[in-house]
């Protein structure tokens, strides 16, 4: 595939992208082998083995759509959803509490026993320290109490909080730390995610899948925009017809209409 098609600014958008960057993290995350390496070295388990990928998976659960940035299948049937998020003013904990619940429910088959309820774990790494406890990495899970001490049970659902705003000089930072890079590396330790950033940032192929990509992520943003003002419209008491004037279609405006009759 040939960048040459692309505008001046699709190109410089695309050899300035970091892998924390959606429109670059969706196209690494493609490859098992990176997505591998990822949890190996964050999650501590090196014989941990991935057998499918699916990068932007769409899971519709509770009346709301959600896009899970890639998810993970693994050799003993668990679930893990790696999330990268690069702004802050989220409500992070109670996000990833919906999209574990979202992911559970899901991936879970009508009729299965409690106890066969699917492993649900997710990674979600930030450009901020989303806990505020000066912490790398934390693992959060329910705990009950017992006395004056908190014991951790097992309920199959465990989420990881990975940040780059804290730096400790573990293999764990120094992974950490190349999301955030522009360039092209070469580390030893982390050779799939290397050659894959390789790929993307050098060859024709790679540099013309990147240019792809940031087109589609900016017109999926611009047509998000459009639907949050609908809702916002929608939701004010401003009339169909007043929205139609306003240069939105009547599948824009049908669209988010069905969206809010499900969440009703």
């Amino acid at each position: 595939m040939s960048h040459e098609q692309y505008s001046k600014a699709t190109k410089e958008t695309a050899e300035n992208l970091r892998i924390i960057d959606d429109s670059m993290f969706r196209l690494v995350a493609e490859r098992k082998e990176v997505c591998q390496e990822i949890l190996r070295t964050l999650l501590d388990r090196p014989q941990l083995k991935v057998l499918k990928v699916t990068p932007q998976c769409v899971i519709t659960s509770l009346h709301r759509e959600i896009i899970l940035d890639v998810l993970c299948v693994l050799e003993n049937g668990s679930y893990m959803n790696i999330e990268m998020q690069k702004g802050s003013g989220n409500d992070d904990i109670k996000r990833n509490r919906f999209h574990a619940a979202s992911t559970t429910a899901a991936y879970t088959p009508k009729g299965t026993d409690f106890a066969d309820i699917p492993q649900v774990t997710i990674l979600y790494i930030t450009e901020y320290d989303a806990l505020h406890n000066g912490q790398m990495i934390t693992h959060v899970k329910r705990c009950m109490e017992t006395g004056k001490a908190y014991v951790p049970v097992d309920d199959g659902e465990d989420i990881f909080f990975a940040n780059t705003a804290v730096k400790d000089g573990s293999d764990k930072s120094e992974l950490l730390q190349l999301f955030l890079r522009k360039d092209v590396f070469e580390d030893e330790k982390f050779p799939a995610l290397s050659k894959a950033v390789k790929y993307f940032k050098e060859t024709e192929g790679g540099i013309g899948e990147m240019c792809k990509t940031v087109e589609e992520y900016a017109k999926e943003r611009i047509l998000e925009e459009r639907k949050n003002t609908i809702r916002k419209m929608l939701k004010s008491g401003l009339s169909r017809e007043f929205i139609l004037s306003m240069d939105y279609s009547e599948a824009e405006l049908e669209a988010v209409e069905q969206e809010l009759l499900v969440q009703a």
